[in-house]
């Protein structure tokens, strides 16, 4: 009896061993929520996270960034300047687009070339002299600049600068390219559901560690309580942009948890430079010292984000502490009345279509209608707005990590929303672009952010967290640096 016993212990535990020695299952495809469509692929449009988020799926860039900003290999193997407005770099040779044609210098020049000619992306690309860029070889393209550029890798790495095929995008034609991309990236897309999802398999032709999931999902949820509801029901496996309000329920939900840290991202007030009431300095002072700026951040967001006390987001580079916003609406009132505005006046505000705009919308609205200021809300799509003509002043996000690209907005070529026209203020900023001692860079950047502070052309009130629900049934997640940089390639999601 004790051998019989003894037997089926033994048949027991190497049951037991099996069990716990057999390889875990996966899912074949992974399914992600994100809150807004990208409205269109074409390479040089990378200029919103949505459009990002995917074109880092598709394309590549010449280099990628590390953890600390640091520029690192990615189709560019190696580089040198030659002087101060040359840059030398070399491409891999083992690359071919997701249909099968090799990506050649040829293909970088036509891609950086195409920057110039768009408005999302020219502001950020006027440093690149295309006329003067060429290819030594195939694998070997020289770069050029109208002027020493320091922010030179930043501005490859970012979403203007996805290197598209040439021959592809010639015989599709621009329009056509732009909704069926052909790119060198870790996946390729395979369907496009206007309104609804993307669908994305993966290039078996990528020249890098394949992707571990064959097939990605991405839909468009726009709602966060909606996302949160497609964790709940295990309908997607993550989900970006959840909200402050929600991390509680989804660290409830079982089988899923919130992944979150400080980002670049922050939102201000833009007043339009070239307003006729806006324009009075008197009166931005005074819109800005109407608002309650730690209340506004907390309100809006829930306690879920940090109320600036600077002009751009304190973990860029050369950040100075301005010692905060002051609230005082009585000192508003004065200014208005200096100004010659003492019953206030109408101003338009902007914001996007979208319910935490609103929410910072009324709230806004609510502390300048203290001070007799009526604020007209009009919420819309960007493009629609643009097409209507002259801004008054609105509320809009930025999401940039390298500080040129951070205060491009205040540049006379970026034109959108601040309109900006202080040619001192510009004269500054182009400036730092050419600067690269570091020394130099710091007390340049400190003279900025005092005379921003001073000319208060916005009103930066609120840094955000990333905010992530993620399946724990995810894999090699790594918590990234910028929103749209998630290694998605490296997951796998367990069954």
């Amino acid at each position: 009896m004790k051998k019989l016993f003894a037997m089926v212990l033994c048949v027991a535990s190497l049951s037991g061993l099996c069990a716990a020695s057999a390889p875990a299952a996966f899912k074949d495809t992974i399914t992600m929520v994100n809150e807004l469509e990208p409205d269109t692929l074409d390479p040089r449009r990378g200029n919103g996270i949505s459009n990002n988020i995917v074109m880092t799926l598709i394309y590549d860039s010449l280099v990628d960034l590390d953890r600390e900003g640091k520029e690192i290999p990615r189709l560019a193997t190696s580089w040198e300047f030659i002087d101060g407005t040359h840059l030398r770099m070399h491409l891999r040779r083992d690359v071919v687009f997701s249909n099968g044609y090799p990506l050649t210098a040829e293909d970088v020049l036509f891609s950086l070339g195409r920057t110039k000619d768009d408005s999302t992306s020219y502001s950020t690309m006027i440093w690149y002299d295309e006329k003067n860029s060429k290819a030594e070889d195939p694998y070997t393209v020289v770069l050029a600049m109208h002027q020493p550029y320091a922010p030179v890798f930043n501005v490859l790495a970012s979403g203007r600068c996805w290197i598209g095929c040439k021959k592809a995008m010639e015989e599709m034609g621009e329009k056509d390219y732009a909704r069926a991309p052909v790119g060198s990236g870790a996946y390729k897309l395979v369907k496009w559901t206007n309104g609804a999802s993307m669908l994305f398999e993966r290039n078996e032709k990528y020249w890098g560690t394949p992707a571990k999931t064959k097939n990605v999902l991405l839909k468009f949820v726009p709602e966060p309580a909606s996302r949160v509801i497609e964790l709940e029901t295990g309908a997607a496996d993550f989900a970006f942009y959840i909200n402050g309000s929600d991390i509680d329920r989804v660290n409830a939900i079982d089988g899923c948890h919130v992944e979150s840290g400080r980002s670049e991202k922050y939102y201000l007030i833009t007043m339009a430079m070239n307003h006729p009431i806006l324009s009075n300095q008197k009166v931005r002072h005074a819109l800005s010292y109407a608002v309650d700026i730690p209340a506004l951040a907390d309100a809006a967001f829930d306690g879920h984000a940090h109320a600036m006390t600077g002009v751009y987001p304190s973990i860029v580079e050369g950040w100075k502490d301005m010692g905060g916003w002051e609230y005082n609406p009585e000192k508003a009132k004065q200014l208005l009345a200096e100004a010659g505005y003492p019953n206030g006046f109408d101003v338009e505000l902007h914001l996007l279509p979208e319910a935490l705009y609103q929410r910072m919308g009324e709230i806004v609205q609510a502390y300048w209608a203290a001070v007799g200021v009526n604020a007209r809300i009009e919420q819309s799509a960007l493009a629609t707005r643009e097409a209507q003509g002259p801004w008054e002043a609105s509320i809009r996000t930025a999401t940039a990590n390298e500080i040129s690209n951070i205060l491009i907005i205040y540049e006379k070529e970026f034109g959108s929303r601040l309109a900006p026209n202080d040619m001192k203020l510009d004269g500054m900023l182009k400036k730092l672009k050419t600067l690269y001692d570091r020394e130099e860079r710091k007390v340049l950047l400190g003279e900025i952010q005092d005379y921003l502070y001073e000319k208060r052309y916005s009103i930066p009130f609120a840094e955000a967290d990333t905010i992530f629900g993620v399946s724990d049934k995810i894999k090699n997640f790594v918590m990234p640096t910028t929103i749209f940089r998630v290694n998605v390639k490296d997951w796998e999601v367990e069954e």
